[in-house]
């Protein structure tokens, strides 16, 4: 019972609310000359406690670009195309078919492979009818080649 009480004090001083709406809830204007309720003086939080890193190799410090210079002239461009072959990549790594990006390691994730080939199989379902003839006829054959590719993958593990 003493606890509750306790936490409901630690619970009213943790905050305060003060009006600063410009009318009243009868609608009419407040006055801006009218001094409002002092906002009682809270302590401040407690910092955070320290983090406890592994220490780290010294890492090349990142620059950031200069104001107006662009840095999506390295980037392709953001459309259909682009966003199917991420989702094929990223296929073949979990299908080993090719190295995960980064570590150069084949590595085989079945689900995750699974997971890739039924978002693709999303995509497909949800702009079928909003497709230039180029972006339809690549998921045409994409899709069956991933398909086959991964039942090839499952079978060759169980």
């Amino acid at each position: 019972m003493a606890s509750d009480r306790h936490e409901e004090e630690q619970a009213e001083k943790a905050f305060t609310v003060s009006d600063k709406r410009l009318f009243t809830k009868e609608g009419a204007r407040r006055d801006p000359d009218t001094p409002r309720e002092p906002p009682a003086a809270s302590p401040p939080p407690p910092p955070p406690p320290p983090r406890r890193e592994a220490p780290r190799a010294a890492e090349p410090q990142r620059q950031r670009p200069e104001p107006g210079a662009s840095t999506r002239r390295d980037l392709p461009p953001a459309d259909f195309t682009m966003l199917v072959n991420m989702l094929v990549t990223n296929a073949m790594v979990f299908l080993g078919q090719m190295p995960a990006p980064g570590s150069q390691q084949y590595v085989r994730n079945l689900p995750q492979a699974q997971h890739m080939v039924d978002l693709l199989m999303v995509l497909r379902e949800k702009t079928r009818g909003n497709l230039t003839p180029d972006e339809d006829q690549m998921m045409q054959d994409l899709l069956p080649q991933l398909q086959m590719a991964y039942v090839s993958a499952s079978r060759q593990v169980g």
